[in-house]
């Protein structure tokens, strides 16, 4: 007689006691495998009224035949079920669930043979006794009537689950046999099918069939694709508002696809955008597709349109606002009345108002008003607007780095953010004063004042440096921002080692210039860009007639491409560039040292240590120069999580004058490095291998940095 036999016979009592066990692995533990729905029940269990006292510390568990894993292996897989001992104490319900789970844990590792009894074995003692049998591994796939998809294809959906539980196990014959993913491998081949309009396609069970030793499995999946259906002609029944090329355009995406329910209704929803984008508040769309009266598995499929009249956008009721001035959100809201109602103009003002930083929670409801109006109903939270910051890190040029902030994003009640920040590294320190209004004068410009203050040690020199740089910038399209900017500064130069003292230039000066910058940014997320481009271009001319006692005028341009390889591995590529043209009574080869450029570093060469590429005086100290260029590639991969490994190539110089803007005397340096994902950025750690030293050269340098390298 075996256990289901028995288990059958059991009393009405033990039956009710067994369906509260059954209930207890249903709830209480998510992982029950598919391939162990019941398992076998205990000849004995204690009365459900009297509870066993709990262990407090004092279980004792004993494995018996377990030699595939280690003892700690085995407990780590059982610790929910044996902190439930300790807790509610021993009996023979929860000796029976220790043995479940552990049986569980081997038939996940591709044991299929494996049973585990568990009993008390005196006061507080659990003995759990494993007969594990051999471990089952996948011999062979054979996904008979695939047409559509290959063998191989087909098996990477079939064995997807097992593969993600054991990804460095690279061959197929080599994967445990676990039907309960073998099962899920199945149902994913199943909506591949169906996810590409095979709709009577009919993927079987998967059958299994074990070698004599049970050691190894064969898989059969039966498939009968069927015919693969597609969107045929396409009907619109309705009110012509729109020309039908228009809006078969708008469903085009999906309906150029094999037909699927999910298509047909992903199709329905952005036609009924189209409308609503247009001003219909109140379209509403219908879609039918008849599969029954398809020819040469065309699918005839009819839109039935109510557009609706067209809305547009009237006021705002405003609630839960406490701190922030009404004023300010009806202001960010008020460009919206008498436009057209379309949904993105509510999403670009929630995102506006939302980035301040001034709300928690943000909802924009609209509302339909009389006389074909769109009333918007604004609900807010407010967060914190005073906020205290600290931060603590380390890089290689800069060393030890701490900083303190404060912002107050409500500054007079006008949300406009005022911070102040000071920052210390081991090459110095700096504080600044920052104040930003996204809005001038409720316009669509952003203007920002910055007054800072620094002292700093270079390689060769230090300097103190007081500033003040207001700004005024402009998104012409959602891409591309247009700045003005003016920056007025005093600097000195001390504590100089330069040798001659004339390579330093002017070592006390008032620099005041004006600038245009230009910026396209298209790439997916400018923290850890995978995909897209950033181009930069910027001039600024430093003049006496600005009251400036030096007199330049400079260029410099960036161009950062990204180019994702495959999900998670990707190149980039890199080039900058610049001159800087001293004019007037600044000669060439007499501009200040902090004005000239330099390379080398993390965001650079990285052969090169921070600034040590380029023209050095007799002491070997950089001093800079007035043209550069970079040329970087990188090729990131995966390794393990958010950590990935990368390999990388760079190029660059830096030229003593303008008149040498070019690639000639290219230095080079090759390297690998480390990355770890961050929101604000990646932490990288990178060595450089300079290919060919030059006698006063090292070989090499490591640098240790936050942020992505171009």
């Amino acid at each position: 007689m075996n256990r289901t036999s028995r288990f059958r016979r059991l009393p009405l009592i033990r039956t009710l006691a067994l369906a509260l066990l059954a209930a207890h692995f249903v709830l209480g533990q998510a992982d029950t495998p598919p391939e162990r729905e019941s398992a076998a029940a205990p000849d004995k269990l204690p009365k459900l009224d009297v509870p066993a006292p709990a262990m407090k510390g004092k279980l004792t568990v004993q494995f018996s035949g377990a030699s595939a894993f280690t003892e700690k292996q085995l407990r780590t897989a059982i610790a929910r079920q044996l902190a439930t001992i300790e807790e509610s104490g021993l009996d023979a319900a929860n000796a029976y669930d220790a043995a479940f789970f552990l049986e569980n844990h081997y038939r996940k590792q591709g044991y299929s043979q494996v049973s585990a009894t568990g009993q008390i074995a005196g006061a507080g003692t659990l003995r759990l006794t494993v007969r594990e049998g051999p471990q089952t591994i996948i011999g062979s796939v054979a996904v008979p009537g695939a047409k559509s998809h290959t063998a191989d294809e087909v098996t990477n959906y079939l064995l997807g689950p097992t593969r993600e539980r054991f990804p460095r196990t690279k061959k197929d014959t080599a994967l445990p046999f676990v039907e309960a993913d073998v099962q899920s491998g199945a149902a994913l081949v199943t909506r591949l099918y169906a996810a590409e309009g095979f709709l009577d396609a009919v993927i079987e069970q998967p059958q299994f069939a074990l070698s004599a030793d049970k050691r190894t499995a064969a898989l059969t999946l039966n498939i009968e694709e069927g015919p693969q259906y597609w969107f045929g002609p396409i009907t619109f029944i309705g009110p012509p508002t729109y020309p039908r090329e228009e809006l078969a355009k708008a469903m085009s995406e999906d309906t150029g696809k094999p037909f699927t329910t999910g298509r047909i209704e992903a199709a329905r929803r952005k036609l009924e955008d189209f409308y609503k984008k247009r001003g219909h508040f109140l379209a509403q769309v219908t879609a039918t597709g008849d599969k029954e009266a398809s020819r040469q598995s065309r699918v005839p499929v009819a839109f039935t349109v109510a557009p609706g009249a067209v809305h547009h956008f009237d006021g705002a009721v405003l609630r839960g606002l406490e701190k922030v001035s009404p004023k300010f959100v009806q202001n960010r809201l008020m460009k919206l009345r008498g436009q057209t109602y379309d949904p993105e103009l509510i999403d670009e003002r929630f995102r506006e108002l939302i980035q301040t930083g001034l709300f928690k929670n943000l909802r924009i409801n609209p509302q339909l008003a009389p006389g074909n109006e769109v009333k918007l109903d604004v609900e807010v939270e407010e967060a914190k607007a005073k906020e205290f910051g600290i931060g603590l890190g380390f890089a290689s040029y800069e060393g030890a780095i701490a900083s303190l902030t404060y912002t107050d994003r409500n500054f007079l009640r006008a949300a406009r953010p005022l911070s102040f920040g000071i920052e210390y590294t081991s090459r110095g320190y700096k504080g600044e004063v920052l104040w930003s209004d996204p809005w001038f004068f409720e316009s669509d410009y952003r203007f920002r004042a910055r007054l800072y203050a620094t002292t700093r040690t270079e390689e060769g020199y230090s300097k103190n440096e007081f500033g003040l740089q207001p700004s005024l910038a402009r998104n012409i399209t959602k891409h591309w921002e247009v700045s003005a900017f003016l920056l007025a500064k005093q600097v000195k130069i001390t504590d100089s080692t330069i040798l001659p003292r004339s390579l330093l230039g002017a070592e006390k000066y008032l620099a005041n210039s004006i600038g245009l910058s230009s910026t396209l940014d298209y790439r997916n997320n400018p923290a850890n860009p995978t995909r897209g481009f950033i181009g930069t271009v910027t001039f600024d001319a430093a003049s006496g007639a600005l009251g400036s006692e030096v007199e330049f005028l400079r260029g410099t341009a960036r161009f950062s491409y990204y180019l994702p390889v495959t999900a998670k591995s990707g190149l980039a590529f890199g080039a900058r560039g610049g001159v800087v043209a001293p004019m007037g009574r600044t000669k060439s080869g007499n501009l200040p040292i902090d004005e000239r450029f330099f390379s080398g570093g993390s965001a650079s060469v990285r052969s090169f240590a921070e600034r040590q590429l380029g023209p050095k005086d007799r002491n070997r100290r950089p001093i800079g120069g007035e043209a550069f260029t970079v040329f970087n590639v990188e090729y990131t991969f995966p390794i393990y999580g958010d950590l990935k490994g990368a390999v990388f190539a760079d190029a660059g110089n830096v030229r003593p004058r303008a008149a040498d803007f070019g690639l000639g005397d290219l230095r080079y340096g090759v390297g690998a490095g480390l990355r770890y994902n961050l929101p604000f950025g990646p932490i990288r750690l990178d060595y450089g291998l300079n290919p060919s030293p030059r006698p006063d050269e090292d070989r090499g340098a490591f640098h240790f940095s936050i942020g992505v390298a171009f």
